[in-house]
């Protein structure tokens, strides 16, 4: 009965111990986003950003007027070390676990970003679910300042924005830690990230008075994707071209197009309500291997601004092949953009490989040499499925009666 009773209490010691490492959530300091740069003319030494929410701030009850986040910065000869410098300003211990936007300066993007992803997927508090982007032609640490009207949290609202704009307008997609480390490893190419600026004044960015008018002085914009050469950036893809992206690698979910009226004077917007981009390898002569994508989407007519009869079959028929058109041209201008650049940024080499292991191990390693030269063909189905509210357009009728 003794044994009995130290077992019990040997158990109970074990269900009622506490954690040793546990940190009161008034002692913590938790980071919302990060930014990394190169410091100017020590291009051996990282300067690291982190934006601190300022909790008295958000809550609205003990705010003392302040701005709702506080920015640190420290440096390093590593990621690391550049992050716990920041230790020496905060005043609390700093929480990674909740940063929602990661942003690098595009000169550390075009020295390397290898040891940066290393620290983010090794560090036990940072989630892979983070977005990353890339500070074109700007400082990481002014864009990780921006103080922005919509969201509290500037981070967050970075965030969100990729969120959006990526369901409604197709420019971008999410690309999170996990999808930059998985670019990096594929044959002969790399990842693509999401570009961000400021637009407006940087100098008033980071001041209160930026979120104090009806008209922002400055704000936070997506900008184009950044291409990637393994770890390194080697160019940038604008508009169209990243909306080919967006296409090839099946990211599509909606978008807006604008086409011409066939041969009729005027324009007709679109909006893409659903695709999928159906992707083909074929390793059949190792020299010349070849792709084939196969789209097909689905658009609603959302404003036509010429004299049509939409309810005529042949005329949704030419509209149909003006899509397709619109399309093919975005993505066929993105290969092209990526073979340039001799990275293939649509993981195509892991396509091959998938369609065709034995032989892909023969051209794995002139991949990066093959890609710049491979055949890559291209065709899109579209059906328009509505034309919302009006099937025959004001302008078809006030045309009739001249």
């Amino acid at each position: 009965m003794k044994y009995v009773r130290v077992l019990l209490t040997l158990g109970l010691l074990v269900l009622i111990t506490g954690c040793w490492d546990s940190i009161e959530l008034n002692r913590r300091a938790v980071v919302s986003g990060v930014a990394m740069d190169i410091i100017p003319g020590k291009e051996e030494r990282i300067k690291a950003t982190l934006q601190v929410i300022v909790a008295d701030e958000i809550s609205g009850k003990t705010s003392r007027g302040g701005t709702p986040v506080s920015v640190y910065e420290g440096e390093g000869k590593t990621i690391f070390e550049a992050v716990r410098n920041t230790s020496r300003k905060v005043p609390r211990y700093l929480s990674l676990g909740h940063i929602s936007a990661i942003v690098i300066s595009e000169d550390l993007a075009r020295h390397g970003i290898r040891d940066l992803l290393d620290f983010l997927e090794r560090d036990a508090q940072v989630r892979s679910t983070s977005l990353v982007f890339i500070a074109r032609g700007q400082q990481a640490s002014d864009v990780m300042s921006v103080l922005t009207p919509l969201g509290k949290i500037p981070s967050g609202d970075l965030f969100q924005k990729a969120d959006a704009a990526s369901k409604l307008l197709g420019y971008n997609y999410r690309v999170q830690i996990d999808d930059i480390i998985r670019g990096m490893q594929a044959s002969g190419g790399g990842p693509v990230i999401n570009g961000v600026e400021i637009e407006g004044n940087i100098e008033d960015a980071s001041k209160s008075t930026n979120i104090q008018q009806v008209d922002t002085p400055s704000v936070l914009a997506l900008s184009g994707i950044a291409a990637f050469r393994k770890d390194k950036l080697v160019g940038w893809l604008d508009t169209e071209q990243s909306r080919g992206v967006t296409w090839a690698n099946n990211h599509m979910k909606q978008t807006v197009l604008v086409t011409g009226c066939a041969k009729l004077k005027g324009n007709v917007s679109y909006s893409i309500i659903r695709s999928i981009t159906k992707r083909k390898g074929d390793l059949g002569d190792p020299t010349h291997p070849k792709i084939h994508l196969d789209v097909r989407a689905q658009a609603n007519i959302r404003e036509l601004d010429c004299s049509m009869d939409i309810t005529n079959a042949d005329n949704l028929t030419k509209l149909q092949h003006e899509v397709d058109q619109n399309i093919q041209q975005m993505i066929e201008a993105s290969i092209k953009k990526a073979q340039r650049l001799h990275t293939d940024i649509f993981e195509f080499g892991d396509l091959l490989e998938r369609e065709n292991p034995k032989m892909w191990k023969k051209v794995r390693a002139q991949w990066g040499d093959l890609f710049p030269v491979t055949k890559i063909t291209c065709e899109v189905h579209t059906v328009i499925r509505s034309a919302e509210m009006r099937n025959k357009s004001y302008h078809y009728k006030l045309d009739q009666t001249k």
